[in-house]
């Protein structure tokens, strides 16, 4: 199978994000390197996600800023091609409503 590039990859996520009914909104924040591309608003919560292409590996100010939202109680996903998007998306579908 080709590797997808990291565009496909959000690409994908957003459309799968959408199909589902649930916000898919670019993350940029300027102040500060490494936070994650993008914030999914489900019924269920909302949770950050990292897109990655296939093989991708996170950057160390990423990964540090992962644990940091991880200690803050945020949930952070990673994502790296069509498979780990649809498990993300279940994982969503299946997680109890706050």
């Amino acid at each position: 199978m080709a590797r997808m590039p990291e565009g496909a990859v959000e690409n994908y996520l957003l459309t799968q994000c959408r199909a589902n009914g649930f916000l898919c909104l670019k993350f940029v924040s300027p102040a500060r390197g490494g936070v994650p591309d993008r914030i999914v608003v489900a019924p269920r919560g909302t949770v950050f996600v990292e897109v990655k292409r296939p093989g991708g590996q996170l950057r160390k100010l990423q990964q540090l800023t992962h644990a940091k939202l991880r200690r803050h109680g945020a949930e952070v996903h990673v994502v790296h091609d069509k498979p780990s998007v649809d498990a993300f998306i279940a994982h969503i579908l299946e997680s109890p409503s706050h």
